[in-house]
């Protein structure tokens, strides 16, 4: 996993794949490895629109890509990925939604505007 440093947005690969052995390991263990190496996250910094705060996340699979929001974690928009992997992207975003925003949180959208 690596974070971007342009002060845009925080770029992140996930999985979802799917193993048997999750079944065997916590819920929480789980969350960050039940998805794949080829699916690409991108997370907006903090959006404030009509008294309400967060984030939008991008899902990136060569011409696949999905868009969703946290808090929430659902899909909003997508083109190429299976009703399966939405689910399992939006659970993704559902467990793993405290993490996003304090990463959302980090994003300094003004940090290039000067460079």
């Amino acid at each position: 996993m690596a974070d971007m440093d342009d002060g845009k947005v925080i770029l992140k690969k996930i999985v979802i794949a799917d193993t048997e052995e999750e079944d065997t390991i916590s819920r929480k263990e789980a969350a960050p490895s039940a998805l794949s190496e080829d699916v690409r996250m991108l997370v907006t910094s903090m959006i404030h629109q009509d008294g309400k705060a967060f984030a939008r996340v991008s899902f990136l699979r060569d011409r696949d890509w999905a868009e969703g929001i946290v808090p929430g974690g659902r899909i909003e928009k997508s083109e190429g990925f299976s009703g399966e992997e939405i689910e399992k992207l939006e659970a993704y975003l559902a467990g793993e939604q405290e993490m996003i925003l304090q990463q959302a949180k980090g994003v300094n959208p003004i940090r290039n505007l000067f460079r």
